[in-house]
């Protein structure tokens, strides 16, 4: 069969909080499971074929957990695996980081390295828009369906903190460069009541999540590249101690630099394991 893929980036203010919507289609055949790398970003995923969504411990690979036809996985730093199986035909929200945050009643914390069934925090919407994703013949139209109902979810103005809002941004565009007390220095904030509002709001602490946006860059700078000068990238990436960065990499990857850079796919974040 062959592959389809489409993405959606909505215009503004939505994009501020959405990154995409995006459909899949076609498995692939290489390979039955595959890694997925965290960003920091909350998504919402749907099934659209009869399988539940698995999701696996990246260190066991027998432990699965079993999330219905519609998942969303909080802000993460840590890895996990999913079945490849599940990408047949699938429908995603990938959020910003904190974007998912005005849609739930819950704080964005409560989800950070968690993954839980849709149902229970979309009562009745999620399962009414996955059965009118299915009665959607074209991918256009299930945007804009999407982006409709996601609209009607707002339980809270679509607008993060000022503080947070500012330091989303640095950390998301300087994270080689940018320390959490240099943002405080430009915030009103105490260092106390920082945290707590960017946690809720993003899903991870401003170091947790600064961290794993400097690994996203290394993967961003080494991806696609012909040749790798890992010291480079390092270098480049803000780390000035070879085992600090080779340390980073494994704490969020489960791999080695090396391991991640034979195996890289066309998805950045994606990493064939079986």
């Amino acid at each position: 069969m062959e592959t389809v893929s489409r993405i959606h980036v909505p215009q503004a203010p939505l994009s501020s909080f959405v990154k995409c919507f995006w459909y899949w289609e076609g498995a692939p055949k290489t390979h039955a499971k595959e890694l997925l790398m965290p960003n920091g970003e909350p998504s919402v995923v749907f099934n659209l074929r009869d399988d539940p969504i698995q999701i696996y411990d990246s260190d066991s690979l027998s432990c699965g957990h079993s999330y219905g036809h519609a998942v969303i996985s909080g802000a993460r730093t840590s890895c996990f695996v999913i079945d490849t199986k599940q990408e047949d035909r699938v429908f995603g929200i990938q959020f910003q980081p904190g974007g998912a945050f005005p849609f739930f009643r819950v704080p964005a914390h409560e989800l950070e390295n968690r993954s839980a069934e849709l149902v229970y925090l979309w009562p009745g919407t999620a399962r009414e828009l996955r059965e009118r994703l299915l009665a959607t013949p074209e991918i256009g139209d299930m945007f804009s369906l999407a982006e409709q109902y996601l609209r009607v979810q707002l339980v809270r103005p679509l607008a993060l903190h000022p503080a947070v809002r500012f330091a989303r941004r640095q950390f998301c565009k300087y994270p080689h460069q940018i320390s959490v007390a240099k943002v405080l220095d430009e915030i009103s904030l105490s260092q106390r009541r920082f945290i707590q509002v960017f946690h809720e709001q993003i899903g991870l602490t401003p170091k947790a999540f600064c961290r794993v946006r400097r690994f996203q860059r290394i993967l961003e700078t080494v991806h696609g590249a012909q040749e790798v000068d890992w010291v480079d990238v390092a270098l480049g990436c803000g780390y000035y101690d070879q085992a600090h960065f080779i340390h980073d990499f494994r704490e969020f990857s489960g791999l080695t630099p090396t391991q991640y850079w034979a195996r890289a796919t066309q998805h950045l974040n994606h990493v064939p394991v079986v």
